[in-house]
């Protein structure tokens, strides 16, 4: 059984990578998560990931999904990013890839029906 590290409350089963392969997810004393190193260069690999949780780290509460993506997009543009990308282009690849990746490794609670996300107090530089 793994709790769930944003709410507190058990969940039956484990999180999983879209591999199957299982993730050590645990829950400190201060509620916040820890990864192991694999898994946290796993969610740390992917610049999109990374502000993400430098945004959601900066909020208190839950964010919707095209919220999120504006965010994410404008950061990105500060950092002389020019790909071109749309909000909607990247609130695809948050919804579709990175959420979900983050979710599953317990670094954020995300609701992909009600497109909410919330941060899990993930602690990267542990």
């Amino acid at each position: 059984m793994v709790e769930d590290t944003c709410r507190g409350t058990p969940v039956s089963g484990e999180y999983t990578t879209m591999s199957q392969s299982p993730n050590e997810v645990t829950a400190t004393d201060a509620g916040t998560v820890d990864l192991s190193t694999s898994d946290r260069y796993e969610v740390l690999a992917a610049e999109r990931r990374r502000v993400t949780l430098d945004i959601l780290a900066e909020r208190a509460t839950p964010v919707d999904l095209e919220n999120l993506a504006t965010a994410v997009t404008e950061r990105e543009a500060d950092a002389e990013r020019d790909d071109g990308e749309t909000v909607e282009q990247v609130a695809i690849s948050l919804h579709h890839n990175h959420l979900p990746k983050m979710a599953d490794f317990g670094a954020i609670d995300y609701d992909p029906e009600a497109t909410r996300v919330e941060s899990c107090s993930f602690r990267p530089d542990t």
